[in-house]
Parts: structure tokens; sequence; C-alpha cells
């Protein structure tokens, strides 16, 4: 039986949002759907957390407050998603779009779909298989699906239908006693040598029904997020994309755009790629949004 609660939370910064819970075949829809506070643009924002897991860090007042109706989505570490991150179903992320399109402040517009790091390679595949999305930020992304991650069955991340999506594995042999700081990056270079396994797994951006807009960090000691961009716009390119699209690569930057960051770049890279590309996202928006 079908089941719906919301429960309404205002902020200390007067800041309106809805929890929403939505049973369906007994599995939970974990999101947090936020109306817009200033006025009202052509563009929702759905907004999909990484590796960390639980619901996306972001500030999303400064999204709201421009006229953006924004979504969250969490899809695993919580209570009611798997604990890992390994065979998360894309029929999931279908109903959370079927829901936050059904929003009164969304209805009729378009959808964009903003992710980071494993969020990013989560927001390109769903944005080449579903065309109700109609824009596409990533930072540092894959261009690949890629081996779960925790999951004990070491398959896929995704997958449809019961089945796993193709995925690149992890390069064996590997020592693991490399990694510090959570640096994988030379894991994941070795990775994607493994040819057969991503011409299987790559992501299909040729198939996204919209503009894409890349942002990544050329020191990224993740994953090598700078490289695997380059290849998008290269399959971009070589399948004539009819879209707008963008791969902004900052030098002395890592991972995650942090000054005190141990994921690559330097204090001053990180600093001004956090800077520079907010401002390229906003602008991105507005485009979209023809305002």
């Amino acid at each position: 039986m079908k089941k719906r609660s919301i429960v309404f939370i205002v902020s200390m910064l007067l800041f309106t949002y809805f929890t929403i819970g939505i049973a369906q075949d007994d599995k939970i829809l974990d999101v947090e759907y936020y109306p817009p506070s200033g006025e009202s643009k052509n563009v929702a924002i759905m907004f999909l957390g990484g590796s960390e897991g639980g619901m996306p860090n972001c500030t999303i007042e400064k999204y709201t407050t421009k006229g953006y109706p924004c979504l969250k989505v969490a899809y695993f570490g919580t209570e009611n998603t798997p604990a890992h991150l390994e065979m998360i179903p894309l029929e999931y992320f279908e109903k959370a779009i079927r829901m936050f399109k059904s929003q009164p402040e969304v209805k009729g517009k378009k959808i964009v779909v903003f992710g980071g790091s494993k969020g990013g390679e989560l927001a390109l595949l769903l944005a080449s298989r579903y065309t109700q999305i109609e824009g596409v930020i990533v930072r540092v992304p894959s261009s690949v699906v890629f081996q779960g991650i925790g999951g004990p069955l070491k398959t896929s991340s995704w997958s449809y239908n019961g089945q796993p999506v193709p995925f690149v594995p992890y390069y064996q042999p590997f020592d693991y006693s490399k990694v510090v700081n959570n640096q994988w990056g030379e894991l994941y270079k070795l990775s994607i040598t493994q040819t057969d396994a991503v011409e299987k797994a790559v992501i299909k951006v040729e198939q996204i029904n919209g503009p894409v807009l890349l942002i990544t960090g050329k020191e990224d000691k993740m994953w090598p997020s700078s490289q695997m961009g380059d290849m998008i716009i290269k399959r971009l390119i070589e399948h004539k994309f009819a879209h707008w699209y963008n791969h902004c690569a900052y030098e002395n930057a890592g991972h995650n755009f942090d000054e005190k960051s141990t994921m690559g770049g330097t204090e001053d890279g990180n600093k001004k790629a956090r800077i520079d590309s907010e401002e390229r996202i906003f602008a991105f928006l507005s485009r979209l949004s023809g305002k």
C-alpha cells in the first residue's frame, strides 16, 4: 500500500523546506524539497551527493533565493536507503524525478541534475537515460560507471531492472597500502586502462537532452576527474552533440575545491576554482532559464 507523509520544517534562517518520505513497494524515497523564495526561474535543480552518502551537503539557500526550486536526493547511507553504494536502482531516481516535477513550483520547468564526484557519475548516467532531465552540472565526475564502494558483492554501483549497469572493476592487483588520506587516484587511473571494461561502461553522454557543464581540478587526488572530463568532451565532439557544453578544468585545484583539503591542489588554487566555478554555475543556470 502506498503511503505518503510530509513534514514541514522551518530553519533558524526562516528557510522552509519539506522532508518527504514516500513508501512504495517497501522502498522509501529519501529526499528534501526546497521551494524557491526569490523570483521564480524556469529551472529546478536536483542535487545528488557523492561517496560520502547521506543527504547532499550543499548550501541550498543560494539557489532558492535566486528563484530555483531544489530537491536533495539521498540514495545510500541513511535509515531508509542501502548501507553501501552498490547496486543502487536507477528506478529510485525515476520516482524522485516524478515527485519533483509534481511540485507546484516545478511544474513545466526544466530539470537540471547537479552532482559532485560519485554523484557526478550518477548525474551523467541519469541524464543520458531520462529525457526529463534538460541540463547537467557536474563537479569532478567520472566518464564511466565504476564498481560500487563498500558493498559485499563487488559489482556495479547502479542497477536497472535488478541487473547491474555495466561497470569498470577496480584494477587488480593493487597495493591498497599506498592509499593515504583517501587518495584513490592511482587506483582509478589504473582502472580506466582496462579498455574492454571502459568501452562497455562508458556513459553515453551524447544522449543527454540539454547542455552540460563539467567542472574539474587538474590535481584531483581522489580520481582523475580532469582526464575523465576530457574523455566526456571527446565523446560529445565525436557524436556531434546538439547542445552547449563546456569543461572548466582548473589549475592547482583538487577534488573538493577546499583550501584545507588533502584531496589535491593548493590553497590558492582551490579557492580560485571554487569562486570561479560558482560564477559559471549561476551563468549556466541563467542561460538555461532564459533569465
